[in-house]
């Protein structure tokens, strides 16, 4: 993971990543009756979705995380308090939701933290990428996230919380160059590449498409 770096060229590079923010807020405009005073936001990044959220349910309290200083990109949002590190390593507060977009797909232990949600609140929105995500750089390179299936995600979710509703879809992003489409992951930081790419395998990428395969979930006691 590589976003330390990545944030000054994030919010105008993260295409997917908004058009998901904004399924995720669908997700849960259309689904939920509840309003919300309180909410935890794992991994908020830019705020792309915090300030979505916020616009649409003005919580008064509002606690956020990331695994990285990105309170210079906060700076309009009043919030509460800001929590710096890996959530797998941090006490998640008690809120009436907790939120997240984009992030899941990181995490070591998914169901771990899914039990420890559950123990802190009554609901839960997350968007994530899902198994076959970027294959065109899976085919390519040999290197990829371990994305978990939609069916697997949900099983485990279902174990905490009994209500679910989805929606998944699949974004296709067409570049003009195969360079464009290994650029645009770049200025993302979301590859997943932990180590030196090969230039001979950079040089020898021919798509111009990346694909997106995406889920949203909102899960309620």
């Amino acid at each position: 993971m590589n976003f330390n770096n990545k944030y000054i060229t994030y919010n105008q590079n993260a295409l997917v990543q908004k058009e998901l923010a904004n399924d995720l807020l669908s997700l849960l405009k259309i689904n939920s009756t509840s309003k919300y005073s309180s909410m935890f936001e794992i991994g908020c990044g830019t705020g792309i979705f915090t300030k979505l959220f916020i616009n649409s349910y003005n919580p008064s309290l509002i606690i956020l995380n990331d695994m990285f200083d990105t309170t210079t990109y906060l700076t309009d949002i009043n919030y509460e308090k800001f929590i710096k590190g890996n959530i797998e390593n941090l006490n998640i507060p008690n809120v009436d939701i907790i939120v997240s977009s984009s992030v899941f797909q990181w995490i070591n232990d998914l169901e771990k933290l899914l039990y420890l949600i559950s123990k802190n609140t009554n609901e839960l929105a997350f968007s994530l990428y899902i198994k076959d995500n970027l294959l065109e750089i899976k085919k390519h390179f040999g290197i990829s996230l371990n994305y978990l299936s939609f069916n697997d995600i949900y099983f485990l979710l279902n174990k905490y919380f009994p209500k679910i509703y989805t929606l998944n879809k699949e974004y296709i992003l067409t570049f003009p160059t195969p360079f464009d489409s290994l650029k645009h992951l770049k200025n993302t930081g979301v590859t997943g590449f932990n180590k030196t790419v090969d230039i001979k395998k950079i040089r020898t990428f021919t798509s111009t498409e990346l694909t997106y395969k995406t889920a949203c979930f909102y899960a309620k006691k």
